[in-house]
């Protein structure tokens, strides 16, 4: 019986000869990159439609791929050789680069570093608050820059670029050394995941279903017309209601957003909410693709925390939301503390990895443990001083980062095991140092700085970058590419994205001002929540909370034991990612079409056994395929008629 489906390849790995990107796809992959940190700020503020750098597989990427295919068919049998491996690397090189410009950097980065400034009134008191706690180094010191930023430029008043240079050059110094953790961190998991626990990766099934090659025509990817026809069903559907949006009298299919929380008002059913149903065709596909204890594990621990909701609220305990997300406090720190001792158990299982492999591979050019272990604390260390002499404290930034890259691996996992397109821990490392020592004994003067790491960097990161190198890395492996040059390469796109994706965005709030673009950008995350938060943290203070870390422990005991009957006995049907998932918010948006997916490969499981279930491995494959195919067509079509806050889909 299938449990999980792992991408096949039609090209044997020739492991005695391995294959540098070649010159051409490297620098088709950087100009990708270079245009991708352009254009995506454009979309996300201006346009104001679907983010195209959302998720660890984005639109932008996809579109890159898209369109390396259609270069590849236009060659056809020219003298410019360009095969699948080529298509891979261009597509990797954008993987990586394409959050940056947006969630995963760039597009929180610069209303952080303004919105201390041009958002402080005599009335919030910003000024006396948060600046002074502020160096001079990580921001512009005119009071005008800040206020064309959001305002527009006056006319004829250029862009006072000077005032950028010294704070972006600290960012970027910041950004970098992250980066060079992330990198050593999934040249690390790599070996373990991919070799040993043979995760499933399926972010990647569509790319290398989409380059597949061969000689029978029949078994590539186009060829199938089951595919075809789930693809047209999602693009047909998205399309209508693009079309309507142009034209109000067609219909609609709403598969956005239907609110459940109308029938559930009253006591104790109203904890319940928010209950929505969405219908990504693209999560309906990705579940088909896991294993389906693992798809039900994510639907039952999800209404597992709802029903404690209920529960709860029918007894009259007072339960609150975490900051920032509509997630139930005492299920934030359930779920908080079986990801902490999860994360332990995946580092255990990857230095056992490592020990009994002994060496790295020289027929692939893998990194040695000491060079991975070298990148680590190079980035690590250059990371705490920067917090130390930002004002961090270096033993608090030190204890954050710790934490926070304890708390991504296990993002980085569902990822990669689990298909999720984006994963965000309610209760962050921050969270868990007050809850440890209170914001007095954290310190008034380290907390601003502290809480912009947590923000930027961990409170709402959907473009992330690690699980992006890991799927370069598994794409590679699948084409027999040197790893030490593929790592080389996405580092220098993930480094060019910073470079150019900065500019491009002071450029365009200048240009149009910041309060003429999307407010969920330049104004919710820097105004409402880290400039607030932070001065709360400040003047009133939050003491610790034994209680929360009660609980915690009362997750990582249940942790504990479902890893241990997960791994002793066959029969136990409940996957421990379901609990790591939790009721967070992607599965608040993700379970109904999670629940539809496992119900339909259930079924096509046990009726038609594994012949017939991997026949319609490429159909689902299609609905993801038919989904970022439509949203991607639609920026193009917004961007030529100048349509402005159209999405085709969101999470």
């Amino acid at each position: 019986m299938p449990g999980g489906t792992r991408p096949r390849s039609d090209t044997q790995i020739v492991r005695s000869v391995p294959r540098s990107p070649s010159g051409p796809s490297v620098a088709l992959g950087l100009t990708a990159s270079v245009l991708l940190a352009l254009f995506t700020p454009y979309s996300d503020l201006v346009m104001q439609g679907t983010w195209i750098g959302l998720t660890s597989f984005p639109i932008s990427a996809f579109f890159v791929l898209c369109t390396t295919l259609l270069i590849k068919g236009a060659l056809g049998r020219s003298a410019v050789k360009w095969d699948r491996t080529d298509c891979l690397v261009v597509y990797s090189l954008a993987l990586v680069s394409s959050g940056i410009p947006s969630f995963g950097w760039t597009g929180l980065l610069i209303p952080y570093i303004a919105g201390p400034f041009y958002f402080a009134t005599p009335e919030n008191r910003w000024a006396q608050i948060l600046q002074p706690r502020l160096p001079s180094w990580l921001h512009p010191q005119r009071p005008e820059t800040f206020i064309w930023l959001y305002q527009g430029l006056p006319k004829g008043v250029p862009i006072p670029w000077a005032d950028w240079i010294t704070p972006l050059f600290w960012w970027t110094v910041l950004a970098i050394s992250v980066s060079l953790v992330f990198f050593s961190l999934s040249a690390f998991l790599r070996g373990p995941w991919v070799e040993k626990e043979r995760l499933v990766f399926p972010l990647v099934h569509l790319p290398l279903r989409m380059t597949e090659t061969g000689d029978d025509p029949t078994r590539r990817f186009f060829y199938d017309p089951l595919v075809r026809l789930t693809a047209l069903l999602a693009f047909s559907i998205h399309s209508l209601n693009g079309l309507h949006r142009l034209y109000p009298w067609l219909p609609t299919v709403n598969v956005h957003l239907i609110s459940l929380d109308p029938y559930l008002s009253r006591r104790p059913w109203s904890a319940v909410q928010p209950l929505w149903i969405r219908i990504p065709f693209s999560i309906i596909g990705l579940s088909f693709l896991q294993p389906v204890h693992l798809s039900f594990s994510l639907v039952f621990f999800y209404f597992f925390f709802v029903t404690q909701q209920v529960l709860f609220d029918w007894l009259g305990i007072p339960v609150k939301n975490v900051q920032a997300y509509p997630v139930r406090d005492f299920v934030a720190h359930q779920m908080i503390g079986g990801i902490l001792l999860y994360s332990f158990y995946v580092l255990a299982v990857a230095v056992g990895h490592w020990r009994r492999q002994k060496s790295s591979d020289p027929h692939l050019e893998d990194l040695t443990v000491l060079q991975i272990a070298l990148g680590f604390l190079a980035g690590f260390v250059i990371t705490c001083l920067w917090g130390w002499a930002a004002g961090g404290g270096l033993l608090r930034t030190a204890i954050l980062f710790l934490l926070f890259y304890l708390l991504h691996i296990i993002a980085v996992r569902l990822v990669c095991e689990a298909g999720m397109l984006y994963v965000q821990h309610p209760f962050r490392p921050i969270n868990i140092l007050l809850a440890l020592f209170g914001s007095e004994r954290l310190g008034s003067r380290h907390l601003p700085i502290l809480v912009l790491f947590d923000h930027l960097l961990m409170l709402d990161n959907r473009s992330p970058l690690m699980p992006s190198v890991l799927q370069g890395l598994r794409l590679g492996d699948e084409v027999a590419l040197s790893r030490r040059r593929l790592l080389a390469a996405l580092f220098v796109s993930a480094t060019t994205a910073m470079l150019v994706s900065c500019p491009s965005y002071i450029f365009l709030m200048y240009r149009y001002g910041g309060h003429n673009l999307h407010q969920w950008f330049t104004t919710y995350y820097t105004r409402d929540l880290y400039c607030t938060w932070t001065a709360h943290l400040i003047t009133a203070g939050e003491p610790p909370n034994p209680k929360a870390l009660g609980i915690l422990l009362v997750g990582a005991t249940s942790m504990a034991v479902l890893v241990y009957l997960h791994r002793q006995f066959v029969w136990f049907p409940l996957a421990p990612v379901g609990y790591l998932m939790g009721a967070s918010w992607p599965m608040i948006n993700f379970w109904f079409p999670i629940l539809i997916g496992w119900l339909v490969k259930a079924f096509v499981v046990h009726y038609g056994g594994g012949r017939f279930y991997r026949r319609l491995v490429n159909p689902f494959v299609g609905l993801i395929f038919g989904e970022f195919f439509c949203a991607g067509f639609w920026v193009l079509v917004d961007l030529i008629l100048g349509v402005r806050g159209h999405t085709i889909f969101s999470f």
